[in-house]
């Protein structure tokens, strides 16, 4: 069998811009996720169901666009993630003081399976700083903070690039 003669250019690859960021974030909050996803299974809940839970039972009464926003979430995919939640009776919605405006709570039932799962996350939270560290976990939570921050950014810039080179060609 002979091998393959790597080409003195791989396609899809500039070694000057190292490897996708993206892909390396998503990597890892696949892994970090599982963990948690595990642990939290015993108690009948995912990582992102419990983060919901416990979003709405610190905000006592949130909108579904406040929290969305609060957790960084599209407000359909925080929709199809509330479903399963409002199905099982964790979650209600009552009008607001707008009464286009729902307002999420937890229900009994949730504040029962939410107390239930935290040791369950406590447990995933201790076992990852046993690995990771504490400190380092801190320093990370400033990183990504930065990186949120400069995707953000990144992101208008291009939008501002788009926008003024299609009204460009509208204007010629």
């Amino acid at each position: 069998m002979t091998a393959l003669k790597p080409s003195h250019q791989e396609p899809y690859r500039n070694p000057a811009l190292g490897p996708c960021a993206c892909l390396q974030f998503r990597r890892t909050s696949r892994a970090v996720s599982a963990l948690y996803d595990d642990v939290l299974s015993s108690a009948g809940l995912t990582v992102t169901q419990y983060a919901l839970l416990v979003s709405i039972a610190r905000a006592q009464g949130i909108s579904r666009t406040v929290l969305a926003a609060n957790l960084g979430m599209e407000r359909t995919t925080l929709t199809r993630n509330l479903r399963p939640l409002e199905r099982d009776g964790f979650v209600t919605q009552k009008s607001g003081a707008d009464l286009r405006e729902r307002i999420l709570r937890l229900t009994a039932t949730g504040r029962k399976r939410l107390d239930r799962s935290f040791p369950h996350w406590e447990a995933a939270q201790r076992a990852f700083f046993s690995e990771f560290g504490q400190e380092r976990f801190e320093v990370l939570r400033t990183l990504l903070k930065h990186a949120a921050k400069a995707s953000e950014t990144a992101g208008w810039r291009l939008e501002l690039r788009r926008t003024s080179k299609h009204e460009n060609k509208r204007s010629s």
